[in-house]
């Protein structure tokens, strides 16, 4: 299997009504599935979105994702791959490379969130680091 590039991105340009930008870091597949995780689309059981799925896109709503993007663009079609496609979104603003700061303290964020995941998931008996009687 060939490697893929790793994008640590600022999507600001993508939903600029959001208060704070979504940050995403993962394979290019990883973003798109994050992105229409955002956008609530939904996995189509269409059979040629499934013969898309190659190991590069992890769903068919990333697929999709992928053709509303290049369609946001205006360049349907062009972009083969999902790298292919973050390349171009960030030469047209829509996202930024995250400074080597900016993806420290993106990893502290989701170090913290999935803290508090694991966290929510002991349930009551569990209270600020102490076991409640």
């Amino acid at each position: 299997m060939d490697e893929q590039d790793i994008f640590s991105i600022e999507l600001g340009g993508l939903f600029p009504d959001r208060v704070n930008p979504l940050r995403l870091s993962g394979t290019a597949g990883e973003i798109l599935e994050r992105i229409a995780n955002e956008w609530g689309l939904e996995d189509d059981d269409s059979l040629e979105l499934e013969r898309l799925l190659d190991g590069v896109y992890p769903s068919t709503r990333a697929i999709k994702a992928h053709h509303m993007l290049e369609d946001q663009l205006g360049k349907s079609g062009a972009f083969a791959s999902p790298d292919m496609l973050l390349f171009a979104m960030v030469q047209e603003g829509l996202a930024t490379h995250m400074t080597e700061e900016e993806f420290e303290h993106f990893l502290d964020d989701e170090d913290a969130d999935e803290y508090e995941e694991a966290r929510g998931t002991i349930d009551d008996e569990w209270a600020d680091g102490v076991w409640e009687r």
